[in-house]
């Protein structure tokens, strides 16, 4: 078993000397079975699948966020970096965690074991 989970959050400010507070506004698991293949043909098939199945999944994540309802309420300029990514120059996304976890059986290679999405892809 795995799981894979995407989180939305703002930062609250603290005084000094703490730092600021991330608070999730939204967060978004994909639960995967692990599975252990036999040979390079097998993991390139599933990974093509698996590219497939995630790719629509992140689309179908960016259509809802991009509905008003989801979003936080705009900051005043002063605190946009409170709610958006603004180390990149043309493009400030929200600010985000992406973490996984795994469990089950080990993996010997990387290039044997793959992520393999089971039925429920996404908690709704």
């Amino acid at each position: 078993q795995g799981q894979i989970s995407l989180e939305f959050f703002q930062k609250k400010k603290t005084r000094w000397p703490f730092q600021s507070e991330c608070i999730p506004w939204e967060v978004w698991n994909v639960r995967l079975q692990l599975i252990k293949l036999n040979n390079e043909n097998e993991r390139q098939l599933y990974r093509e699948k698996i590219g497939e199945l995630l790719s629509e999944k992140i689309l179908y994540v960016a259509e809802v966020m991009n509905r008003h309802e989801y979003v936080p309420k705009m900051p005043n300029h002063s605190e946009l970096d409170l709610i958006f990514d603004t180390t990149y120059p043309d493009v400030q996304p929200y600010l985000f965690k992406l973490s996984f976890t795994t469990s089950g059986p080990s993996m010997s290679s990387v290039g044997s074991t793959v992520k393999k999405l089971i039925k429920e892809t996404l908690s709704f």
